[in-house]
């Protein structure tokens, strides 16, 4: 209810306790540094370097390419949430591996744990005759793999997936050609890794909270995508084949 001075009452029991919008502001903006930092305090835990736990999605996109369905295999480190992706058009095992394979020359430290959830591409049933284990496949790489499941959530997992591509801003992704969406994500990793501002991470970028670390003040910039920029803004000549040249012999 309404008062006079521009204040309302909250009811608890009997008691009446007047609060003004600005203490309700001070209220809500105590409680989300609360959040943040209990955040924090999570990822300090749970991976306390860099590589340490590093989470693997995969998302179908709201897009259609030539009849198929692009799915984009996201990696992204839970200590400074440095980010890499690839689009594929696959759900495979083997699409799963090759990005892995990817995230590990794409990441400036080693990957020790890799945690994703408990579904394809990453888990087969054992009905499917063609079956690739792809623990075992992680294992030949010095990579752990985890899941994640319905019965043990994990919320570094669940904020993570809101920070990935396709994850908040689908709606705004190409509907064009496969070389229009490789640009989209390529622009959107660099943006997220050397500029984006996360909360949690004292608002620092994925790449300035790297370079907290020893080994990594150096770097200036990460651009994961940069190999394929290049071949996009200087796609490959490929030159015609040299004749064989043919020796007569001199006539008498």
């Amino acid at each position: 209810m309404a008062t006079e001075n521009g204040m309302t009452n909250r009811s608890y029991g009997d008691a009446q306790i007047p609060v003004t919008f600005q203490s309700l502001c001070s209220e809500l903006s105590h409680t989300g540094q609360l959040y943040l930092r209990q955040i924090s305090a999570v990822i300090d835990e749970l991976a306390p370097q860099p590589g340490v736990l590093v989470y693997t999605h995969v998302k179908k996109l709201a897009v259609r390419l030539d009849g198929l369905e692009p799915i984009v295999f996201s990696a992204i480190d839970a200590s400074t949430h440095l980010q890499v992706a690839q689009i594929h058009l696959a759900m495979t095992t083997a699409a799963a591996v090759s990005f892995v394979d990817f995230a590990v020359r794409s990441f400036p430290f080693r990957i020790q744990q890799m945690r994703t959830r408990h579904e394809m591409p990453f888990h087969n049933n054992a009905s499917n005759k063609v079956r690739h284990d792809f623990a075992a496949l992680m294992a030949q790489r010095d990579i752990v793999h985890s899941f994640i499941t319905d019965l043990s959530p994990d919320a570094l997992s669940c904020i993570s997936s809101k920070l990935l591509f396709g994850g908040m801003s689908e709606s705004y992704m190409p509907r064009g050609s496969e070389r229009e969406l490789q640009w989209e994500l390529a622009q959107f990793l660099f943006f997220h890794n050397n500029y984006r501002s996360v909360p949690w991470l004292d608002g620092q970028t994925p790449l300035q909270k790297l370079k907290t670390f020893d080994g990594f003040a150096w770097m200036h910039s990460f651009n994961p995508s940069a190999e394929w920029e290049a071949r996009a803004a200087f796609p490959e000549v490929r030159l015609p084949e040299a004749q064989p040249q043919l020796h007569h012999a001199n006539r008498k």
